[in-house]
């Protein structure tokens, strides 16, 4: 007989469970947490056992009827192969599969462990002139900044920004995960001081992109971020 932290294992490694939907606390769930963890509000998509594509749980709900109902391969017609991933010949609605492009479009902004966030300081706004931007200490600007949750409290955190093209490595910074924070479980912030001169990291073109890992873990999924050239005068 399983005993419950066994039972729990043992759903989790069947990738059926998100720590977060049942509300379970302490070390025995936080141990659970992974790089593809979803933040809070989204859960595993599950078209197939290793899809971790972060969705709203009414579409992981449709995605488990269509998987158990849904015809493989050849589709009548009104009906659509889903291609959620790869190879997913599964025909749903159009509609399905509008959503499944959606959800697989951002899925990188719906990661617990990487979201990207606006640090304000005393300062002058930046100007841009194309992919150049500068800016004075005279008046208020941002710069570019990393935190994430649903991290084990003292996770030591490694948080890289890597040039999209190479590999390149950017930026690096460290942290330390912390309880009582801004998200639940452990949570960390790092600001990278890369001046947001474009207004969002996510405005085109994206250049480069943010990995983090805890102690010396997995790498979590890549999130594709701008990465300009900016300065202060």
């Amino acid at each position: 007989m399983l005993t419950r932290s066994g039972r729990l294992a043992a759903m989790t490694a069947s990738g059926c469970l998100a720590w977060s939907l049942l509300g379970v606390t302490g070390a025995g769930a936080e141990t659970a947490f992974a790089p593809d963890t979803c933040a809070s509000g989204y859960v595993w998509r599950g078209a197939r056992p290793s899809d971790h594509v972060c969705v709203d749980p009414s579409v992981r709900d449709r995605t488990r009827s269509e998987n158990a109902s849904g015809v493989w391969h050849a589709c009548t017609t009104g009906f659509v192969w889903r291609e959620a991933y790869p190879g997913d010949y599964r025909c749903v609605v159009p509609s399905s599969r509008t959503q499944a492009r959606r959800d697989n479009d951002s899925a990188a902004r719906r990661l617990a462990w990487v979201i990207m966030m606006k640090r304000n300081h005393a300062g002058k706004g930046p100007s841009c002139d194309g992919e150049t931007c500068s800016t004075t200490n005279e008046g208020p600007y941002q710069t570019v900044a990393v935190r994430g949750y649903y991290l084990t409290p003292g996770t030591q955190v490694t948080v890289q920004v890597k040039r999209s093209s190479d590999g390149r490595v950017l930026w690096q910074g460290r942290a330390t995960a912390q309880s009582g924070g801004n998200g639940p479980a452990g949570s960390y912030s790092v600001d990278t001081g890369r001046v947001l001169c474009g207004g969002s990291s996510f405005k085109a073109p994206l250049t480069a992109y943010v990995v983090v890992r805890g102690d010396g873990g997995q790498w979590s999924p890549r999130v594709p971020i701008a990465w300009r050239s900016c300065s202060l005068l």
